[in-house]
């Protein structure tokens, strides 16, 4: 996502004068109606080259947005997999040793995964 940032400033004297600054910022690759007239005033044969850099700028951020969609995507698909195999590890593992003669151990280990895996879900690390 592109970000904006817009400033306003504002002034008034006790004689009722009023001043006014605005400013606004914009890491968009939309470039503005006012500033391509602007660059036609002076420099027309670029008009058509920032449109096209433009164009080709806004499908490079598409590819790698796109990309980046399916790594997070695999990310997140990957965690829950790892995160379902530490449970069920634990709780296996919390049984085994429960069936072998420790059940207090067991209970804590098999306690402690899931107590583990359901604080690092709340606070989503």
């Amino acid at each position: 996502m592109a970000g904006n940032k817009r400033v306003a400033v504002g002034a008034k004297n006790g004689k009722g004068d009023e001043v006014q600054v605005h400013h606004q910022e914009s890491d968009s690759p939309i470039v503005y109606s006012n500033e391509l007239e602007k660059l036609h005033s002076f420099r027309p044969d670029l008009v058509d080259w920032v449109v096209k850099m433009t164009t080709e700028e806004a499908i490079e951020r598409r590819k790698q947005t796109s990309r980046t969609n399916k790594f997070i995507f695999v990310e997140r698909v990957l965690g829950q997999l790892f995160a379902g195999a530490i449970g069920l590890c634990g709780i296996l593992g919390g049984g085994y040793v429960a069936l072998h003669g420790q059940p207090t151990a067991g209970a804590i280990i098999a306690s402690a995964t899931i107590g583990t895996l359901a604080v690092a879900y709340l606070k989503k690390n």
